[in-house]
């Protein structure tokens, strides 16, 4: 079973941000643009930044937008994420919680702060914020929250709560692919073979490619139900896709046990 990935939401970046045309004295269509909105583009662009790896850029544009206005939360959330990012968890969690403070409805930083929490086994005092982001009508992706309060769930593990979580993303929005794969996941390990069959089809539906980690499921889902075809059929796909990945030696190393060419 893999590592399940949790979801962020990461704050979008302009186009003007990453051409770098923003910081403190420059200006927009020849107006002079505000300490307050450099901060904000700054802070957006030190966590864009961070997505790529660059942390020292990262860095620095985040204290930049600091300087330009201490209230900024979106800046404080991006150093928690870049300490996060760097095995500082202490440091982590002191800006996530000076962020939660300047910002205390922002189901953005709700939901960074919850995966933060899970990620370092806080399973239970994630969920507060899980929902809360969730449950926050300015929050654009409440399923994405809603799955990641399942995931966490799972890893108490509380089962019931995992699926009720699943379905509510579900409810949300039928075709979103992680909660899908999610209840694939657990209808499998609860055995119920049918039903985790339907799930990863709905999957498979909803993605362009899937991913290594379903398609393995697939094998393993089919191979259960004495679908050899079916099991083939996934295990070609994952061959083909993802030829160099653990999930492709996984497979080969499960045929060559069972003494199966596949």
């Amino acid at each position: 079973m893999r590592k399940t990935r949790l979801l962020p939401f990461v704050t979008a970046v302009t186009a003007c941000v990453l051409a770098g045309c923003v910081s403190s004295g420059s200006s927009v269509s020849g107006e002079k643009v505000s300490l307050t909105q450099a901060s904000e583009y700054n802070a957006e662009l030190g966590i864009e930044y961070l997505r790529q790896g660059s942390r020292d850029l990262a860095m620095q544009k985040l204290q930049k937008a600091l300087q330009q206005n201490s209230d900024n939360a979106y800046a404080y959330m991006g150093l928690g994420l870049l300490y996060d990012s760097t095995n500082d968890p202490e440091r982590a969690d002191k800006n996530y919680r000076i962020a939660l403070r300047k910002a205390p409805d922002n189901p953005q930083i709700q939901n960074n702060y919850a995966v933060f929490l899970c990620q370092h086994g806080k399973l239970q005092a994630s969920e507060k914020y899980f929902i809360e982001a969730a449950q926050n009508p300015l929050y654009p992706t409440p399923e994405a929250a809603y799955t990641n309060a399942g995931v966490c769930a799972n890893r108490v593990p509380d089962i019931t709560s995992a699926a009720n979580y699943f379905r509510k993303a579900l409810d949300i929005n039928p075709n979103f692919p992680e909660a899908l794969y999610q209840m694939a996941q657990l209808s499998f390990n609860q055995k119920g073979y049918l039903q985790a069959r339907a799930f990863i089809q709905r999957y498979t539906d909803a993605v362009t490619q899937p991913t290594a980690s379903a398609l393995l499921l697939g094998v393993r889902i089919e191979r259960a139900l004495g679908n050899r075809q079916g099991a083939a059929d996934y295990a070609n796909k994952l061959r083909t896709l993802y030829p160099t990945s653990n999930e492709a030696q996984q497979l080969n190393q499960s045929y060559d046990h069972a003494g199966s060419t596949g």
